[in-house]
């Protein structure tokens, strides 16, 4: 699902409105005006690290989900401006928060009587207390009275309601060529021809971060494919012609798994990746995560606190 992080806010649950302009009437056009317009974003960000236009290609599939509109638009950008708790920029119409009472400037001290308050920096240097936030939120039923403690000016309130969610669609997104740039083809033979993929058949590798924490399963972040870019931010799913490729991945391990050690291994950064070599059958999905080796754990140095898995595989059709 396309997700963008703004360097300075966390935006929580916002993504309703804008896939409510598909029932609207004249509802394509718009979603594909809200779609140029956050590739123009992505672009100007540096987020295709200079590509030109011509080059930009990638496929997005993400199945339908669930989305908790909260609609909360809070400061997030760091530990020190959510210490004494998260403050609030902004207030999606009609999103539970509004309904609730909750307002631009009021800062939230609590949720539901979990506290936001002092809990330090995410592994991306964020705000936890958002993630914390997320994570209690997304966890809960449709209809679950939510409670909000919150400082508005000199004075504490409490302010309630019931949590409302929405489901998306599934999204299936083409940018670019039909190719994907991941994808993009072998050392001295240029690209590879969509009729040759399609001879040869094709599958899908996808990262997100479903694995199941009871088997000791995280996150991760795919770097390259056979040596190219896989893509920018936010993509989750990358089509790759069926074969053996060879893939370069970081972990993005849950920090609460290193917290009694009080210290971790190097995250997203390049000298923390490791290869993972995938035979891809064709009309088959891939998913990829951190197996975390707990008994390594206390010593991430060296990097033996974890390998990269295939943790699932699934049937699924790949044109």
């Amino acid at each position: 699902m396309l997700m963008f992080k703004h360097p300075v806010v966390g935006l929580i649950a916002l993504l309703a409105p804008a896939f409510a302009l598909a029932q609207a009437p004249a509802g394509e056009q718009r979603l594909s005006e809200e779609v140029q317009l956050a590739l123009v974003r992505l672009i100007e960000s540096g987020a295709f690290a200079g590509q030109s236009s011509e080059q930009i290609a990638f496929t997005l599939d993400e199945p339908a989900r669930r989305v908790t509109n909260l609609g909360l638009l809070v400061d997030s950008a760091s530990a020190e401006r959510a210490r004494d708790g998260l403050r609030v920029l902004g207030v999606t119409p009609r999103s539970s928060a509004q309904r609730m009472g909750v307002k631009a400037g009021d800062r939230i001290l609590a949720i539901n009587g979990s506290s936001l308050v002092g809990l330090g920096a995410d592994a991306a240097g964020r705000a936890q207390a958002a993630t914390t936030m997320r994570t209690l939120v997304d966890g809960l039923p449709d209809g679950t009275r939510l409670e909000f403690s919150v400082q508005r000016d000199d004075r504490q309130l409490v302010l309630s309601g019931e949590l409302s969610s929405i489901t998306l669609p599934p999204i299936h997104l083409k940018v670019g060529r039909d190719e994907l740039l991941a994808a993009a083809g072998n050392a001295g033979s240029g690209r590879k021809s969509e009729s040759a993929e399609a001879l040869a058949g094709c599958g899908h590798l996808n990262v997100f971060d479903s694995a199941p924490r009871q088997r000791k399963l995280y996150g991760v972040k795919l770097l390259s494919i056979d040596g190219n870019a896989a893509g920018p931010t936010g993509v989750h799913q990358f089509r790759v012609p069926a074969g053996t490729h060879t893939l370069k991945i970081a972990e993005q391990i849950d920090d609460n798994a290193f917290r009694r050690f009080g210290q971790r291994g190097s995250g997203i950064n390049n000298s923390g990746a490791k290869e993972l070599t995938v035979t891809v059958q064709p009309n088959t999905t891939y998913y990829l995560a951190a197996q975390l080796n707990e008994e390594q754990r206390n010593s991430p140095a060296g990097g033996e606190y974890w390998d990269p898995v295939v943790w699932k595989e699934t049937a699924a059709d790949c044109r």
